[in-house]
C-alpha cells in the first residue's frame, strides 16, 4: 500500500507527465482493438522518449528499451546509456481517449526489488484535481501479489490481493471493466475485486491507456531498494479494448 509521504510525491511528480498528455488531447475517443503487438501500430500506440516522470523514479523513456515481435512487446530496464537517470524503460500509451471500457493485457512480469510492472489508465491534464487513474500494478519485489488502485480528483483507494501464482513466471491475462457504476477487475477471466464508488466516486474523465515498467530508489517504503544491475524485462503478448467486459479474456 501506499504511504502518505509516496503519495504526495506521486502527485507532484505525475504533474510532470501533465504537459505531453495535454499536448496530444487532440486525439479522439478510441473504439475497440485486440492488438498482439508483433508490430507498433503508430495509429494506436506512441512510446514514450526521452523523457521521465519526476525525481521519484530513477529510470528515464527510451524508445529503445521497446521491442516488437512474434510473441509481442518486450519491456527492457536496463543500465542507462547517458542522461540524468541511472536506468531507462519503455512506456506505451495509446494516441486516444477512452471513456468506460474493458481494458486488457496479457503480460508476463519482471521481478525485481525496486520496479513496478503497471497497466493502467490515467490522465491529468491540469491540477491534482484533473487526475483520473485505474491501475493493475506488479511490484518486483513480490510477483506474487497485485496492486489495483484507482484515482478520482486526486483522492485513492487501492487494494493488494494474493494471485496464487508468480506473474515474473509466466504470462497471464489482466483486465479492468470500467464502467459509470462499477469498476470490475479480473485475472484470467476471473473476477478479484470490485469498485462501485462507496467513499470515493469513480474515475469519470477520458482517460489513455499505458503499459510500462519503472523503477525508484525514491519510494523504498513502497517497492523496496533496488538490487542488481539489470537489465529487467516485462513481457506484453497482447493488448485489448472493448465497450465491456464479454465473459470472456480477449487476448
Amino acid at each position: 500500500m501506499i504511504g502518505a509521504r509516496t503519495f504526495f510525491l506521486l502527485a507532484a511528480a505525475l504533474a510532470a507527465c501533465a504537459a505531453p498528455l495535454a499536448r496530444a488531447q487532440q486525439s479522439g475517443l478510441g473504439g475497440p482493438f485486440v492488438d498482439h503487438l508483433q508490430t507498433l501500430d503508430g495509429d494506436r500506440w506512441r512510446v514514450s522518449d526521452g523523457w521521465s516522470n519526476g525525481s521519484w523514479t530513477a529510470s528515464d523513456w527510451r524508445r529503445g528499451q521497446i521491442s516488437f515481435g512474434a510473441d509481442g512487446a518486450t519491456v527492457t530496464m536496463a543500465r542507462s546509456g547517458g542522461g540524468a537517470k541511472a536506468f531507462s524503460s519503455g512506456e506505451l500509451q495509446t494516441n486516444a481517449l477512452y471513456h468506460f471500457g474493458y481494458f486488457e493485457a496479457r503480460l508476463q512480469a519482471a521481478a525485481g526489488s525496486g520496479l513496478v510492472n503497471g497497466f493502467f489508465t490515467f490522465t491529468r491534464p491540469g491540477d491534482e484535481t484533473s487526475w483520473d487513474e485505474i491501475d493493475v500494478e506488479i511490484l518486483g519485489r513480490d510477483t506474487r501479489s497485485v496492486q489495483l488502485t484507482y484515482f478520482h480528483m486526486g483522492a485513492k483507494r487501492s487494494i493488494t490481493l494474493p494471485l496464487g501464482f508468480d506473474a515474473a513466471a509466466a504470462a497471464h491475462t489482466y483486465g479492468f471493466d470500467w464502467q459509470a457504476g462499477y469498476i470490475r477487475w479480473y485475472i484470467d477471466g476471473r473476477l478479484v475485486h470490485q469498485e462501485t464508488g462507496d467513499g470515493l466516486p469513480l474515475p469519470s474523465a477520458p482517460q489513455r491507456l499505458f503499459a510500462h515498467m519503472w523503477n525508484t530508489t525514491e519510494l523504498t517504503d513502497w517497492l523496496g531498494p533496488i538490487q542488481g544491475q539489470g537489465p529487467w524485462v516485462m513481457r506484453v503478448a497482447c493488448v485489448a479494448q472493448a465497450a465491456t467486459y464479454a465473459g470472456r479474456p480477449l487476448c
